[in-house]
């Protein structure tokens, strides 16, 4: 009979142990914010019911109809999450978590508990790809734990109801037993660890955004913008970057401009990308790409973490030189701008190097307004407002010199005469379908708007005079966060802005906004403000350091460490002769040391782990011998049957001395397997060999 056909069911209560793990699971779902609050609720008021009837169950909860009804309800909430237009991902979150509750719920007989382990585990799986929180690794590490000792502790309650011995269970959780199953764990948890830094990445996370990321992709990161969306965020703190300066001077955040994309085609109330067509640009960003004919001239190198955003625009400061990081397909369109393709629902993590040359006005002067050919028809192009625009945008230049003195003037007069407001009036507020576009209206009327009215405007104005302009939109300004070392940019930070293009200069940007009025209030800095830049340091630093780990990372370590070994190969020189020899040694002195620790630990597991086995072994080659002296006589134990019920059978077969000699010998065979303690058994064998001989005698 097979140990399988054999095995039994167990009505005992499950473990507590087994509530810590589905409580684990269920919170490593919950921090991911993608689970409905009907999950949530269904979970919990499962976890609740289940623990508080631990020892009496209600009727119900072993009503195979009750939990059939149950698994119905479950399977037709994930069937309307389906839907709804979720990915798949989520509706299997939403059917791991409710099903994991009903299997807590039924309190029938049961023969193992790998069910409800695997629906933990699916959790968790589940969480990894739907969260790269910092909290999601110490509930992985108590998960690992607590399903070792669930499973631990059903598999000997399993054993022990076999054996007909369950009122003994007890003796066999020993602090040695609890000793083992941490440190099994918690080599577990090492060996995820080195396997986690060596093995390739697999990119499948389907990390999500916030509830407010659907209001963040109207502020125009898309090939197609319509006017009046930008002002909804501007009070949306919500991090959408943070950005850090590897190399170069960092500018204030008064000249701090991340741009996104440039749109060159206006109909009076829409910006578009034209043609909208994009590009695959050549070779791996995870290797590096590069651009231009100079890609080895930059003075800035930024490190970015861009939240999820509609598009997956690729945000940077100045002419991108090259671009390295988590990004699978890089997509350029017409304008220059980059997108990271398919990946605008997740995080993404990048290196891009820079050039910020900007000409001073005296350059400018020298320099003549082209548009970049074959884009003048596009770039010059009117959206067929009255001539009063004209008459306005000549008025403006009256005067100037040359082409940059007009694109001053224009600026300057946009933000000298120009009211800013988050809440302008919207074509939708806008009474006939063919009215006057608010952009129109804004360079005729009050000039009361929000960036995207001035740097619309800006652009018009350009346009009557003949200057190649064109908008463009990103992230302007940020906030320091003193703690990480970092620039931190809100959803508040988005910013529209212009350029027009030069013969010699290319594009120069333009900001037509009053500087005063667009840039985020400063706040004072509070005991609140220092704790969440605390959280947001911490969160970043776990990124880049354990969640972002990926294939870029392990090439550019690969790469720096061929690079650091040519290099001293080629400088080696005689230790007598290198300076600061003695740093060399002490490295070596601190390498020794590390191998020589790691050795140890290595070797005193290995002796811990040989003594137990020994001790164990040494148990059972007693007992084994015993066995095979009774099997000699005709007495042979069957592996159904336990080891006391053996014993009973040998006490009724021999005499008294030996059936006691074999009885102590069997309690130390049980004591030193299942119990962890030291027992004698050596006394017990002679004495059992001593009394079958004189019994044959």
């Amino acid at each position: 009979m097979s140990r399988r056909n054999f095995r039994v069911a167990v009505r005992d209560p499950r473990p507590t142990s087994a509530w810590v793990m589905v409580g684990i699971a269920s919170a490593s779902l919950w921090i991911t914010q993608q689970l409905d609050l009907w999950a949530i609720l269904a979970q919990m008021v499962a976890i609740v019911v289940s623990l508080w009837r631990r020892l009496d169950p209600f009727p119900w909860q072993s009503n195979p109809w009750i939990l059939n009804v149950g698994m119905f309800g479950i399977t037709l909430g994930t069937i309307l999450v389906a839907l709804r237009g979720e990915p798949s991902t989520i509706a299997l979150a939403h059917f791991a978590a409710t099903t994991q509750g009903l299997q807590l719920i039924d309190a029938r007989p049961r023969r193992t508990e790998y069910l409800l382990v695997a629906l933990a585990l699916f959790q968790v799986v589940l969480a990894a790809n739907l969260t790269d929180s910092v909290f999601f690794t110490p509930l992985l590490i108590g998960f690992v734990f607590a399903t070792v000792w669930t499973l631990l502790v059903h598999t000997l309650r399993s054993e022990a109801l076999e054996a007909g011995q369950s009122h003994e269970l007890v003796q066999a959780f020993t602090p040695g037993l609890l000793r083992t199953t941490l440190v099994a764990s918690a080599l577990s948890v090492v060996l995820a660890m080195v396997l986690f830094v060596t093995l390739p990445r697999l990119q499948s996370s389907v990390v999500r955004g916030t509830a407010g990321a659907s209001v963040f992709a109207k502020a125009g990161f898309s090939d197609r913008v319509e006017l009046g969306t930008l002002g909804r965020i501007r009070g949306d703190s919500g991090v959408v970057m943070r950005v850090e300066t590897l190399e170069g001077k960092a500018p204030s955040t008064q000249e701090a401009y991340w741009r996104g994309l440039a749109f060159d085609s206006f109909d009076g109330r829409t910006w578009s990308i034209t043609p909208p067509e994009r590009a695959s640009v050549p070779g791996s960003a995870e290797g590096g790409v590069t651009f231009g004919h100079e890609p080895h001239r930059y003075d800035l190198v930024q490190r970015i973490v861009r939240e999820p955003v509609e598009g997956g625009v690729v945000f940077r400061m100045g002419a991108p030189r090259a671009v390295q990081g988590t990004l699978r397909r890089l997509e350029r369109d017409v304008s220059g701008g980059l997108y990271a393709a398919g990946q605008a629902d997740e995080r993404v993590r990048y290196e891009v190097r820079s050039a910020r040359t900007i000409p001073d006005d005296d350059a400018l002067r020298a320099d003549e307004a082209l548009p970049p050919p074959p884009r003048a028809d596009v770039l010059l192009a009117r959206a067929g407002f009255s001539p009063a625009v004209g008459e306005l945008a000549r008025r403006i230049v009256a005067g100037a010199g040359t082409d940059a003195d007009r694109a001053r003037a224009i600026e300057r007069h946009l933000i000298e005469n120009g009211l800013y407001t988050d809440t302008p009036t919207t074509p939708s507020e806008e009474a006939p379908a063919d009215a006057a576009s608010p952009i129109e209206r804004f360079v005729l009327g009050e000039l009361a708007g929000h960036c995207e009215y001035f740097a619309s405007a800006m652009v018009v104005l350009a346009r009557e005079v003949g200057l190649p302009a064109r908008l463009v939109n990103g992230f302007a300004g940020g906030r320091e966060n003193e703690i990480g070392g970092f620039i931190e940019v809100t959803h508040g930070d988005a910013h529209a802005w212009v350029e027009i293009h030069y013969e010699e200069a290319g594009w120069v940007r333009y900001d037509p906004t009053p500087p005063d009025l667009r840039a985020r209030a400063e706040l004072p800095v509070s005991l609140a403000a220092r704790i969440a830049d605390l959280a947001s340091a911490i969160e970043l630093w776990w990124y880049q350091r354990i969640v972002g780990f990926d294939r870029s990372d392990q090439i550019g370590a690969m790469k720096r460490a061929w690079l650091a070994w040519r290099d001293r190969e080629k400088n080696a020189t005689p230790s007598s002769q290198r300076p600061f020899a003695w740093r060399d040694a002490l490295a070596r002195r601190e390498l020794i040391v590390a191998v020589g620790a790691c050795a140890g630990i290595a070797f005193g597991t290995a002796w811990l782990w040989r003594r137990r086995s020994h001790r164990a072994e040494n148990a059972h080659a007693g007992y084994r011998r015993a066995l095979r002296l009774l099997a000699r006589r005709g007495l042979s134990r069957h592996e159904a049957k336990s080891a006391r019920a053996f014993a009973d059978e040998v006490r009724d077969a021999l005499p008294a001395p030996a059936a006691d000699a074999f009885g102590v010998l069997t309690e130390a065979y049980l004591a030193e397997r299942f119990g962890a303690r030291d027992a004698s058994s050596r006394e017990a064998l002679v004495a059992f060999e001593q009394s079958l001989r004189s019994k044959a005698a």
